[in-house]
């Protein structure tokens, strides 16, 4: 296993999300004193006497000052970027050909916000058709939320190499910043 294809969250000493980096990086940040071990993933990377778990989040110890940034576009590359690519009902990865549901649908009363539009296939998009979840007998994999800053956004593009444990660390990014872009 290369150590560059496993993606590693980092976040500010304030425990806010920068951004991923490569495992190797992530490493020499930690031996070089700069950083801390949070979470561990579930891989080892070995050396010739000694095997050590790759970080799967480390934290700065220096607080990193970020720039404000001005509110997040609401558009379709966005929602998709938000969600990965993934269609939000069946799990499958489609890229840039997926297309935008919204959970409530506009004819019900659903508004063209963050919370009601997800990255859906085409095949669940036209299951779900103009029908609410329940009436399509459909679930949500994640709920959707506004993303707070273009920061946030580049941490979910990675959502292939994202783990459940970098959920608990953007969930508290959401809580402080609320809304705020």
């Amino acid at each position: 296993m290369e150590p560059d294809s496993v993606k590693v969250l980092v976040l500010n000493q304030s425990f806010e999300p920068l951004h991923v980096c490569s495992s190797r990086r992530a490493i020499l940040l930690l031996f070089a004193g700069k950083a801390e071990l949070v979470e561990e993933s579930d891989r080892l990377i070995r050396s010739p006497s000694k095997a050590f778990p790759l970080p799967s989040v480390i934290r700065l110890h220096r607080y990193v000052r970020r720039p404000p940034m001005a509110a997040v576009a609401f558009n379709k590359k966005n929602i998709l970027r938000r969600d990965g690519y993934t269609c939000q009902y069946c799990g499958r990865n489609g890229g840039e050909r997926m297309t935008i549901d919204h959970i409530v649908p506009r004819s019900l009363g659903g508004r063209m916000v963050w919370e009601n539009v997800v990255t859906s296939c085409q095949t669940c998009n036209g299951r779900k058709a103009n029908k609410t979840l329940r009436e399509a007998g459909m679930r949500l994999l994640q709920r959707p939320t506004r993303p707070f800053s273009i920061f946030y956004l580049g941490i979910l593009a990675n959502a292939s190499h994202r783990t459940k444990v970098w959920s608990k660390y953007l969930t508290k990014e959401a809580k402080v910043h609320g809304t705020e872009a």
